[in-house]
Order: C-alpha cells, then sequence, then structure tokens
C-alpha cells in the first residue's frame, strides 16, 4: 500500500536536491568586478550574470527564501529564454581574456557546446513559473543544464570573474 506521505518524500528529496544544486551553481557564478578589455568577452560575462540572477529569483522561491511571486518567476523565465538563446552568438568569437573562465574546448568541441546551449534553452522554456510547484518540479532541469556546460567548458572560476 502506497503512503500518503510518498508524494510529500519526493517533493523533500526534490526540495533538498535544487538547494545542493544552486548552492554549487552560484559558488561557481561567483561574481565580482574583473576588467575585460574585449567587449566579446564582457558581452558573455554580462549575458551570464543576467542568467544568474534569473535563477537566483527562481532557487530563492523555491528554496522558500522568497516567497513565489508570479510576475517575478516569469520574468526570470523570460529572461532564461532569451538568454539562453543568445549563447551561440555570444561564444561564436574564439575570444580569451585571463579573466574569462571559458575554455578553449568551446570551440574546438563547438557542437556539442550549441548542443548544451539548446539544452538550456528548452530547460528554461520548460520552467513552470505558474505556481510554486510547477517551479519545484521544473527549475531543477535548468540547474542541471547550467552546471553540466560549467562542468565541460567553464574553467576553476575565480572569486571575482564569472565567465
Amino acid at each position: 500500500m502506497k503512503s500518503c506521505f510518498q508524494p510529500i518524500r519526493q517533493l523533500a528529496a526534490s526540495a533538498s536536491s535544487l538547494c545542493l544544486c544552486l548552492i554549487l551553481l552560484s559558488a561557481e557564478l561567483s561574481a565580482g568586478s574583473a576588467v575585460f578589455t574585449d567587449k566579446h568577452v564582457q558581452e558573455r560575462v554580462t549575458l551570464m550574470q543576467g542568467q544568474k540572477a534569473a535563477l537566483t529569483i527562481l532557487g530563492e522561491m523555491v528554496a522558500g527564501r522568497r516567497n513565489y511571486d508570479l510576475a517575478a518567476a516569469k520574468a526570470a523565465r523570460r529572461s532564461l529564454m532569451a538568454s539562453t538563446r543568445k549563447i551561440p552568438k555570444r561564444f561564436s568569437k574564439h575570444r580569451m581574456e585571463p579573466n574569462s573562465h571559458a575554455r578553449p574546448e568551446i570551440w574546438t568541441r563547438w557542437q556539442d557546446f550549441t548542443q548544451r546551449a539548446e539544452t538550456a534553452r528548452l530547460a528554461a522554456k520548460q520552467i513552470n513559473a505558474g505556481s510554486l510547484t510547477g517551479l519545484r518540479r521544473s527549475v531543477p532541469a535548468m540547474v542541471q543544464a547550467c552546471h553540466s556546460c560549467h562542468q565541460s567548458y567553464r574553467g576553476t572560476p575565480n572569486r571575482a570573474i564569472t565567465h
């Protein structure tokens, strides 16, 4: 006989996993005031900082550190949908700077990189911002898409740098 507490246990496990993923992603995306001389690198950094801001809003709602707000959740979803679509364009030029953490493998494994960007775009599109329950079910896929790409294509972050 199925316990009536099973869905609650599953939700709690999902929330715990999401919190851990958000903590890891937040640590990866620690941003500061690095100086970039290449405008293309700066555009990449700005793009990723915007994604971090949107994920922070959603993650705080999911974790209960921020009250669920339909308008804010939808705005964050729209932001992620727009920004993930721009990832291939922002990385299309092979530009490196000392303060950038983009790995050269981005350009030698371009097809895989763009596929991961597409996975992130689809995950952003699938975010269910209509309810807190919807966010709790759909945001982990977005966090996983970001984390997966960063594991392969982002070097070890410096405390003051994002990308």
